[in-house]
């Protein structure tokens, strides 16, 4: 298991020196980022847990000594010295610590990143995470892993356009991680080079349409009849490719429109719903509290009232969590 690091001569309290304390409101955790920044890099070495939470940004951990235990969407992961968890943005999960260890936390806006062809079917985004390990991973783990070395290196040494730097490696890391996963793939190593091109090129095609038409009253039959698939043939395809259902990838197609809608303050709860596609009020709501664990209203609450105004509304100690 690869272990190394060039962590000796890092300064890992310079960079960080802006933080004071972690709060939790409902939740979600806030102001990860210190100002005008989009990355923050921890070397943890706390040996508390952190309960259950969801942020933003995206989250990389990589344990340097022990394990690390992580559970996303009620499954455990434990993560050995050296592998590499990634969390995509507005995942609900908990951290475990060993009673002894240290690991790297990295944390990154890439919300920018939506516009990018093809970001949809990153694997990070459709599966929610990824567990890399060396084994896993082997024709592009050591690669990986270094381009993590170098995101880390520049971060705590603080270096010239770090962010720069910092974002050209992670969209590698994506790219080399993404194209190994497809390699592995039934419906890709089952086939020609050329059946395999076009699957991958109508399956995105197919993510390109959803991102066009979510809010609109999408059937399984419209959307297989526009891949060129038969239903039976397209579920399938779908199923293997983004692992999930076709209609659950609705659902979070839908749940990301309204968490961008919910930040805006000119638009009433019903017309975020129906913006992002929902045919109803009451199941807009029913499935925002189920997938994000808070209501639309709490949810907006965090952007609109800040902390202290959101707290009165609550219970005390029940919501706010400083860690």
């Amino acid at each position: 298991m690869k272990t190394r690091t060039s962590r000796m001569d890092l300064n890992f309290y310079e960079q960080n020196s802006d933080f004071r304390n972690r709060v939790l409101v409902a939740e979600k955790e806030n102001s990860i980022f210190a100002k005008d920044t989009s990355v923050r890099i921890w070397y943890n070495v706390e040996i508390m847990d952190f309960p259950a939470h969801w942020h933003d940004a995206m989250e990389v951990i990589i344990p340097i000594e022990n394990y690390y235990d992580v559970e996303v969407d009620n499954t455990s992961y434990h993560i050995l010295p050296g592998e590499i968890f990634m969390i995509s943005p507005r995942k609900m999960h908990t951290l475990k610590a060993p009673s002894s260890g240290a690991r790297f936390v990295c944390l990154f806006n890439v919300d920018f990143f939506t516009p990018i062809k093809d970001y949809s079917g990153m694997l990070f985004v459709k599966n929610g995470c990824i567990h890399v390990t060396p084994e896993s991973y082997a024709p592009v783990y050591s690669e990986v892993y270094d381009l993590f070395t170098q995101i880390w290196n520049e971060y705590f040494h603080f270096t010239e356009f770090y962010e720069f730097s910092i974002y050209s490696n992670l969209l590698k890391a994506f790219t080399l991680l993404t194209r190994c996963q497809l390699s592995q793939i039934h419906l890709f190593t089952e086939s020609s080079p050329n059946k395999r091109r076009d699957y991958f090129t109508r399956l995105n095609g197919v993510l390109e349409y959803i991102d066009e038409h979510y809010t609109e009253d999408l059937s399984l039959d419209d959307v297989a009849e526009f891949s060129g698939f038969s239903k039976f043939h397209f579920t399938r395809l779908f199923k293997e490719y983004m692992d999930t259902t076709f209609y659950d990838y609705l659902v979070g197609r839908r749940l990301k429109a309204a968490e961008i809608l919910l930040s805006q303050n000119d638009l009433s709860i019903t017309d975020v719903a129906l913006q992002s596609g929902f045919s109803s009020i009451s199941t807009f709501n029913r499935t925002f509290k189920t997938k994000k664990g808070c209501t639309p209203g709490d949810y907006r609450a965090l952007f609109h009232c800040g902390e202290d105004a959101y707290s009165k509304a609550m219970r005390p100690d029940d919501n706010v969590q400083a860690i």
